[in-house]
Order: C-alpha cells, then structure tokens, then sequence
C-alpha cells in the first residue's frame, strides 16, 4: 500500500511519522510505503504554537522521546489558558487543563452556582490555576517522559518541530521528495493516479494526503470538496504575529500557560517558548485594517517591539465538507481551520491521522469508510466552533463595535443555543456530551461558563445571603499538597529536562532539507511491484 503525502510542514509531517509508526511500526518491516513531497518555494505558516494535553498521546504513538522532543522543538510546558479582559476589562479567569475526576453524578458545577460564588469556579476544583499563578512546572525533571503531577501540554516552535519530525520519520524509511507539484493526474474513475512534479517526475501512489495547507490543491482544486465557512459564528480572520526575543522584554519564568487578552477587534495570545516568546492579534478585517491592527498590537505589547518584525496572516474559519474524497484524505490546514483561541490547531492535524490509521483501507476498498470518517471530522469541526463561539457571546464587552457584533444573539450558532437553553434547566452533564472522542466535554463547558460568571436566570438575581459561602473541595488542599512536593519553577524544569536530552545525545534539529534523491518514493513502490 503507497501512501503520498503532498505537503510538508507540521500537517504534513505529523502525518507522515504517525502514519508510518502506527501502520508499520518502529523497526519492523513494512508493509505500507509512506512518502512524502514538498516544495522549497513554499513557506510555513508556522501555526500551532499552543497544543492541548492530545498531543502528549501523539508523541508517544510517534515514538520520540519528551526530553528529545523539547530541546528540539524549544518546548515548554502548557497548563491552561488564562483569559483576560474578556468578560469586562480588569476581569481574567483560568481554562486549567485538569480537574477533579468527573462521574455520572458530578455535582462539582452545581455545588458552585448554588453557592455564593465568593471563589473563582476553576479553583474550586482543580489546583492548577494556582500552579499557573505560582510558576511551577507540571512534573518533576526526574518524572518519567509524559508522566507529570497534573495534566499538561507544551507551547513549541512549530517549525522546529517540523525538522524535527522530519528528520525522526527520514531515519525510519519514510520516503522524502522535495519539488514542487505542477499537475494531478487522474484516473477514469476520478481517482487520484499520481502527481507530476516541475523536475520532471511522476510519483504514483494508492491513498494521497493533501497537506498543502489553505491552497487545497488536491481536495479542493483537483477533487472540487466544497468548503463551508464558520464566519457567521466566529468573526476574526486576520492575524498579526510576532516572535519576541527575551532580550527586549526579559522573563525570568516562562509563564506556564497561554495567555489569551482580549482588545478592541479580538484578541492577543501569549506563548513563552525557551528561546523567546510569540505573540500575536487575531482580528476581524472587517473593524480593523492590517495597520491598524498592527499599531494596537505594538501599542499593547510596548515600546520593546518597536523593530520586531510582524507577519500578516488571513483565514478563514471553515472546514471542506468531504475531507476523504475518492482516495484522497484532506489533514491540517487542507481539511479546515478554526481561530486559534484553544489551540486546535494541532489537534485537528492528529484527530485526521488518527482517524485514518483506524480507518485505514488495509484491505483496498474505501468505500465503507470514507463516510464515518467524514461524519467524525465533521462533528469534531461543529462541537470545536461551538466551544469557541461561546467565550465571545457570553462577554460583558459593548465598547467596540466588534464587541457589539460579536455578542449578538445572531451570532449564536444554533447548537450552542440549544445548550444554552438546556443549562437554564440544569446543569451542563456528561449526559449533554455522548461521545466518548469529543474534544470539549461539560468539564471544559462548565470552566468557561463559571469562569464567565454566567449563570441560569433562575440563580442569577439571588441575594449572597440566602446560599452558602462557596467551598473548595476537600479533595484539592490534600491534592495540592501532594502535586507541589518537589515541583519547581518552570524555567528550572525545562532547562534540566533539555540538558538531560543534550546528555543523552538527543539529535538537534537540522536546519538543511534532505538531500534524498527525488524520485526514492517512485523507485521503491516500483520495486515493490
């Protein structure tokens, strides 16, 4: 079975070492050939700096080792997002990526909105948010790999990470074609046959990977998978975005967290790397220029930025409807994207491999699989715009005008509405969220509706003194005692976890591409016949 992955970058990448890890194996025979091609003239866009906690599960599935990993990719770790100015100006509250264990019965939500509400809902069950506020890493340098005291993820350079696995799946036999595409040829039934390349090359295969970011050239230009657009849910599609030396702003200890402030058009992230920090506007074009845009960002960040340079970035929320059409899968950028604001960039890239290796056609028909595949990705899609969707219409916000368009009732996607209404009756529950594979469950819901202050109508005019005075769970000082023992600040940790991978020998990232004769992929698969 040949598999072409067409387009480089992290999607691609990812999908290429996961794809051969999980089908093959490390150091086994294969008995699928993975390939992939890439062009030198083509840029990264670089997104996907921020992951959540799945992505520790894809680097395990991969098989590289966590010290490897973060000195090559200048990782750090994430534990949650902190929002600021969202609600109103002056207001932040915590998205911890851990909390109390949830059963059938969690009545943690209820116990919070029935009380007087005197303490932040995310503290009341988790003791994350005042790990964050402390600086502490989330595990111990001498903790196993992918093994820490809470739930975590990391903040990377997506680039790097992307030599990085390059290199990683290149030294396991993936097959590595570096020219650019210039025709897709077709079979009579609509197929896929191969891609030809401006060296002159034809590279068949039986399954392609379209991974050519928003330019779609094999599911959209080639196969005609219609796209639909989010826009009507989530209004930004512009960013600006910066890379920060700590030279110009110094910070001892890198903030273990992201950092999501709202302005007057969107909203700014924050991301502290080992090496610097990124920073960046999401915006919507249609209340700011790119100038603009740019001068609030430079305004907000200060006078240190002034000879940074920034990029300029468009999107569009969205997702191709059919992301396996025929015998071409879309992943990545090629599939869809979503605003950053939970960083799901990422995510969707390992969601569609992951899918694909469950799926894949080992026995030749794709038939009965294309549709199950499409229905998963597209609810995952759905239930990801529904979540970001609420952190805007629950705001407080009126002072702008994209504030003011933002938290619109029309604005409201219907599924969320039906939730919404729901919760006026009870509680969110596991009940509301079925699916054992969605990404954003009740937890995540109740983290952003508490923090936001929102509450039924029921609740909301309640005098403080008829409820009781909010508690922490008897479990959290016991649970907070345990995970601080031995936990140090961030940096610290990161540091000793890279100099371990650097006395172990961990390959640094190289900065050449592969020299790896261009036509490898075409010569083993015909080798093979």
């Amino acid at each position: 079975m040949r598999v072409l992955v067409v387009g480089g970058g992290s999607a691609g990448w990812i999908t290429a070492a996961y794809l051969d890890a999980v089908l093959n194996g490390v150091g086994t025979p294969k008995s699928v050939l993975v390939g992939l091609i890439e062009s030198e003239k083509i840029g990264r866009i670089g997104v996907g700096e921020a992951t959540i906690p799945t992505i520790k599960r894809t680097l395990q599935r991969i098989q590289i080792p966590e010290r490897a990993f973060m000195e090559a990719a200048d990782a750090t770790f994430k534990q949650a997002i902190r929002f600021k100015d969202w609600l109103r100006p002056g207001h932040d509250y915590y998205h911890p990526f851990d909390r109390l264990t949830a059963t059938q019965f969690d009545r943690h939500g209820l116990r919070w909105l029935m009380s007087d509400r005197s303490l932040p809902y995310a503290d009341t069950v988790t003791p994350q948010p005042g790990l964050c506020e402390a600086g502490l890493a989330p595990k111990r340098a001498d903790q196993p790999d992918y093994q820490g005291a809470i739930a975590y993820a990391y903040h990377m350079d997506a680039e790097r990470f992307a030599v990085t696995l390059r290199d990683l799946a290149l030294s396991r036999g993936v097959h590595h074609v570096v020219d650019d595409v210039v025709e897709v040829e077709q079979q009579d039934s609509g197929d896929i046959a191969a891609v030809k390349t401006a060296g002159g090359k034809r590279i068949e295969a039986d399954l392609f990977v379209d991974c050519t970011g928003f330019a779609r050239v094999l599911i959209g230009k080639t196969l005609g998978a219609a796209f639909e657009s989010y826009a009507p849910w989530l209004l930004c599609d512009s960013a600006i975005a910066m890379q920060v030396p700590y030279d110009k702003k110094p910070q001892p200890n890198v903030r273990p967290y992201t950092s999501a402030t709202a302005l007057s058009a969107g909203w700014v992230w924050d991301i502290g790397l080992s090496g610097r920090r990124g920073t960046g506007y999401v915006y919507s074009s249609a209340y700011l220029s790119p100038d603009e845009a740019e001068a609030e960002l430079r305004a907000f960040e200060g006078p240190h930025c002034a000879d940074v340079p920034a990029r300029r970035l468009r999107f569009e929320s969205g997702r191709i409807e059919t992301p396996w059409v025929r015998n071409c899968v879309a992943i990545g950028l090629s599939a869809g994207f979503l605003e950053p604001l939970e960083s799901t960039g990422l995510y969707f890239v390992e969601e569609g491999v992951d899918y694909l290796t469950e799926l894949f056609p080992r026995f030749g028909s794709m038939e009965a699989l294309r549709p199950l595949y499409n229905q998963r990705m597209r609810e995952r899609y759905e239930e990801s715009v529904d979540f970001i969707n609420l952190h805007y219409i629950l705001s407080e916000r009126r002072d702008t005008p994209f504030w003011r368009e933002a938290t619109a009732d029309h604005r409201v996607s219907p599924r969320l509405k039906a939730l919404l209404d729901r919760w006026e009756e009870k509680p969110p529950s596991q009940l509301d969220f079925l699916d054992q594979r969605q990404l954003f469950s009740h937890i995540n819901f109740e983290y952003i509706l508490y923090g936001m202050e929102w509450a039924p109508k029921a609740l909301a005019g309640r005098p403080p003194g008829e409820v009781a005075k909010t508690q922490k769970s008897p479990l959290i000082a016991e649970i907070d005692k345990e995970v601080r023992q031995g936990l140090k600040p961030h940096t610290q940790t990161v540091l000793a976890l890279r100099a371990g991978a650097v006395e172990a020998g961990a390959p640094a990232p190289s900065r050449k591409r592969s020299k790896r004769a261009p036509d490898a992929l075409q010569t083993a698969a015909s080798g093979r016949r």
